[in-house]
């Protein structure tokens, strides 16, 4: 069997308006804590859940260069349009690369919308997820209805380098070091500045 840690790659998919010093903590976290050989950054067309401001191309330019000497891939997806959900984003990666075993990486914040997203049960049945601390929202990721649903599926964080052997649903939380940075707020401080 083919065991190379290449074969292993969290994902993290976004708006990635702007990229931020948190997406990378996550994303280098992810190598070392979950044993995965890759991450890749899929930037979304759009976010059903969130008004986009920024064009798909200038955000993709910006996480390209962002990423630039991070040894982490940006996935460009042709027709992202078809692609736009996270369940639909998982069935186009498990049939273009089918010798590859992925993690979801996502922060706490995301959890407490989760439950809005299309399909939200079956990215649970269809890949491990890997949910890193992000403050304040770690706080009371207990009450949000995803965990409240997949709460017995969920492994303890000294398995996390085994997360990617196990048969979904399967659901960890990382906590330890963590980047407070936000997309949200660095738009906002953004606007107020201007």
């Amino acid at each position: 069997m083919f065991n190379s840690k290449k074969k292993f790659v969290g994902i993290l998919g976004g708006t990635f308006d702007p990229p931020h010093e948190g997406h990378l903590f996550i994303s280098k976290f992810a190598k070392i804590k979950l044993d995965v050989g890759e991450v890749w950054w899929i930037v979304t067309t759009t976010n059903p859940l969130k008004k986009n401001k920024v064009d798909y191309k200038k955000r993709l330019k910006k996480v390209k260069r962002f990423l630039m000497n991070h040894h982490i891939k940006v996935l460009e997806i042709q027709d992202l349009s078809k692609n736009t959900y996270t369940v639909d984003l998982l069935e186009y990666l498990f049939k273009k690369f089918p010798h590859k075993k992925f993690i979801w990486l996502m922060g706490a914040d995301n959890l407490f919308s989760f439950h809005l997203w299309r399909d939200w049960k079956k990215i649970f049945y269809n890949i491990p997820i890997a949910i890193f601390d992000r403050p304040p929202y770690s706080l009371s990721i207990s009450k949000a209805k995803a965990i409240l649903y997949f709460k017995e599926d969920r492994i303890n964080s000294k398995l996390s380098r085994n997360l990617k052997f196990m048969k979904p649903p399967k659901w960890l939380f990382l906590t330890g070091l963590t980047n407070l940075q936000s997309s949200t707020k660095i738009r906002q401080k953004k606007v107020e500045s201007a």
